[in-house]
């Protein structure tokens, strides 16, 4: 019979992927529906448009829109709140994660991922990793 030493069998690797959110910078957001009325080119109609963006409140909705579309002419009539406001750790590209128990969870896409002590991460189910969503940010 063959045996072989566990660690010469397979190299340690230097990242650790189970890591706790207590690790990384958080932010507290939720998720606004910003509803506004805008010009269509050409004058005489007016579209009814909505923008999705994260926020603290309905005012920082309002303010990261404006940001965000550069709308001009354009009049907002109504915010919705459509995810609870909360801690959540914001990655470097701007995606918003939490963790619930072993399980990160990208609450933008869906997408199971594993992040690393450094805060880079990588796909939960066949542990490629996934550069468009950046890294978290440590403490």
């Amino acid at each position: 019979m063959n045996t072989q030493n566990v660690k010469t069998a397979a190299p340690e690797s230097s990242e650790r992927w189970e890591t706790k959110a207590c690790l990384f910078e958080t932010q507290v957001l939720g998720r606004y529906n910003v509803k506004f009325s805008a010009p269509c080119f050409g004058g005489g109609v007016t579209l009814n448009c909505s923008h999705v963006t994260n926020a603290v409140n309905a005012f920082d909705a309002v303010v990261r829109f404006t940001r965000e579309t550069h709308a001009v002419d354009c009049i907002v009539y109504d915010v919705e709140q459509t995810e609870e406001v909360r801690a959540v750790c914001v990655s470097t590209t701007g995606y918003r994660f939490v963790q619930r128990g072993y399980i990160w969870l990208c609450l933008d896409t869906g997408v199971i991922v594993d992040v690393s002590q450094d805060g880079s991460m990588r796909r939960g189910d066949d542990g490629q990793p996934i550069p468009a969503f950046g890294k978290l940010t440590r403490i």
